[in-house]
């Protein structure tokens, strides 16, 4: 054999096994991509991404107005006139329902009449006297006639010309709804998280699908009495009151806490305890790789990601196959296998007081 063709040879030889090498490597490639596949179920893999989240305390309670009062009359007698009905608006100082008067301004006249008189020839002390009773005729005589106390919406109206009414009895209910607000209870262990100026999202029974912003405008410094729960009452005003909402409807307000904007987030039970520290499972051409993190606020459901990923990166939605794969392991349970467990959702406390 020429050396031409010993070079030729040689020259294809090379070739060969540079192919058989190329070739080896893409089957190894390939099964360690099928190996990996085999480890990530369908539909759990997820893309890390940015999102805000929030922490909130959940609690119950009830619409109230700015202003809610139960008009009385100041004396008895019997009702002239009413001139409002319910639902009605008026305005502070409207004349809403009279008294007969006649008795009132007799003892005005005459009260009136004794101060004139003692001006004249009676000592000091009894003109002080006269000037007190004059006093009490003039504001008897005015309170036969109810006026509104500020403005607002006649809620009901339970009186009715001929009527006789006494002195202190309930006769109309007028509410101010030009501020709303909803009263909760918050548990003792969670009312050092609620502060005044904390944003609230509430939701109403009567309207599942209507959601009102709003601030806590108050915070209790006194418990409620009653209970074995010991529950501090806390008051949100609705940032902007729907039409739909009125005095006495049940709501739920969450009061957010803490809150985290445009962070790293993934789905909470994509992360776990291993030793001491928080892993995810970091999905890569290669295969599965547990990566430490460093996470921070959670909801429950999502948890903020502070280092270890950058967006865009694959993981594992849950990492429970991930661990029975790499360690082996068959047993089940939420808390994992081989000594691995699962994050506790302990850091978003959410309470309902209104189901305790």
């Amino acid at each position: 054999m020429s050396k031409k063709r010993r070079g030729f040879a040689k020259i294809a030889l090379i070739l060969l096994i540079v192919v058989i090498a190329v070739g080896y490597g893409y089957r190894l490639r390939t099964k360690k991509l099928e190996q990996a596949a085999a480890v990530l179920p369908a539909g759990r893999e997820v893309v890390v991404t940015r999102g805000d989240l929030s922490r909130g305390i959940s609690s119950t309670g009830t619409i109230a107005a700015a202003q809610d009062l139960e008009l009385t009359f100041d004396v008895g007698g019997k009702v002239k006139e009413v001139l409002v009905q319910a639902t009605e608006r008026v305005e502070k100082g409207a004349v809403l329902a009279q008294l007969a008067d006649t008795e009132q301004q007799m003892a005005y006249l005459t009260a009136k009449r004794d101060l004139e008189l003692a001006k004249f020839d009676a000592a000091p002390s009894v003109i002080k006297e006269k000037e007190l009773q004059l006093q009490i005729a003039e504001t008897n005589l005015k309170n036969t006639t109810l006026r509104a106390p500020f403005s607002g919406i006649v809620a009901r109206v339970d009186i009715q010309p001929e009527e006789w009414v006494t002195s202190g009895t309930s006769v109309m209910r007028l509410l101010d709804t030009s501020r709303m607000f909803l009263s909760v209870g918050v548990d003792e262990v969670d009312i050092r998280y609620v502060e005044v100026g904390q944003k609230a999202i509430i939701t109403l029974d009567a309207y599942p699908e209507l959601t009102l912003s709003g601030t806590v405008v108050e915070v209790g410094i006194v418990p409620e009495a009653g209970g074995q729960v010991v529950i501090f009452p806390v008051k949100i005003e609705l940032d902007d009151p729907d039409p739909r909402v009125k005095v006495g409807m049940s709501a739920e307000a969450e009061i957010v806490v803490e809150k985290a904007e445009n962070v790293l987030i993934v789905p909470f039970e994509a992360v776990t305890v291993r030793d001491g520290k928080n892993v995810v499972a970091k999905v890569t051409e290669e295969g599965v790789e547990p990566t430490e993190v460093v996470t921070g606020l959670s909801d429950g459901f999502l948890i903020e990601i502070k280092e270890g990923l950058k967006e865009g990166d694959r993981i594992l939605a849950s990492n429970y196959e991930l661990y029975r794969t790499l360690q082996g392991g068959s047993g089940g349970g939420s808390r994992g296998v081989g000594g691995v467990r699962v994050v506790q959702p302990g850091v978003a406390r959410r309470i309902r007081h209104g189901d305790r």
